[in-house]
């Protein structure tokens, strides 16, 4: 039994150390954890409600910054509503996806200052 064990245990080891590992990050023009498949789905949801252009994934993208200032161009009547209407679709989504969104805001935030101006550079 305990033969039988160890071997299962290699096996899905050696699977797991085969298996292709995911993207870490969303570019690396914006550095960041993706929240999860719930999260992007109400905010692409609720942006394409808004904008029908709105594309926040893209990030080397035309539509990428104006997309972000839905999120965090604070105090807007935009961004009241977007952030409205997404919290509360994200209300449904997984602990986890929530937690990495909580997470990400302020860096995300802060990266969003330092490049609203800029245009999203070439696709890699």
């Amino acid at each position: 039994m305990r033969f039988s064990a160890a071997v299962v245990l290699a096996s899905l080891a050696a699977f797991v150390t085969a298996a292709p590992v995911s993207k870490a990050v969303q570019s690396e023009y914006f550095p960041f954890t993706p929240e999860g498949p719930c999260v992007s789905a109400c905010t692409n949801s609720v942006g394409k409600s808004l904008f029908v252009n709105y594309d926040d994934l893209d990030s080397y993208g035309p539509n990428f910054i104006q997309s972000l200032s839905y999120t965090f161009e604070r105090g807007s009547p935009t961004t009241i509503s977007f952030m409205t209407k997404a919290g509360t679709c994200m209300s449904t989504c997984p602990q986890p996806e929530l937690d990495i969104y909580t997470a990400n805001y302020p860096l995300k935030l802060t990266w969003y200052k330092a490049h609203k101006l800029d245009t999203p550079p070439p696709r890699p």
